[in-house]
């Protein structure tokens, strides 16, 4: 009994240890010369901080669909689809439009490489030189955000 409750104990630690870890980059182009903390991103999501250091901000999303896009509302923004909406709805009657929803991480990647002040999210297979790191969302068994 007691090397069953040992084996049983191992994996059950194993499967966590190995449970793949999903890392969100929030990044900018190399031009956009900013530093900002992970809270920054939330308010620059908003739409609540519009210009740092004389740059102004471009958020851009992801596709509604998009799992990396959910998990980055949830982590980062601290919302659920209703309450994004509903901020948003709020927004709109202030002449304040949420941020541009570019159909890939691709897609994010070669706007942030050509527009200054840009700013998106992408996961690790999309990084390049031409990036820069601000934020690091680790996700495994819970949250982690680390500035760069």
């Amino acid at each position: 009994m007691k090397r069953l409750t040992t084996l049983l104990i191992f994996l059950i630690w194993f499967s966590f240890s190995s449970g793949k870890e999903i890392n969100i980059y929030v990044v900018v182009g190399k031009e956009t010369d900013i530093k900002v903390s992970c809270e920054d991103i939330k308010h620059i999501y908003l739409k609540e901080i519009i210009f740092i250091n004389g740059i102004k901000m471009i958020p851009v999303n992801l596709p509604a669909n998009s799992t990396i896009r959910k998990y980055f509302r949830k982590y980062v923004l601290g919302m659920d689809e209703e309450e994004i909406s509903l901020y948003w709805n709020e927004k709109y009657y202030e002449g304040i439009t949420p941020p541009l929803v570019l159909k890939s991480q691709k897609a994010v990647k070669e706007f942030l490489k050509k527009v200054k002040g840009s700013i998106g999210y992408i996961t690790k297979k999309y990084l390049d030189k031409d990036l820069k790191i601000l934020c690091v969302i680790r996700l495994n068994h819970g949250k982690n955000f680390n500035n760069r």
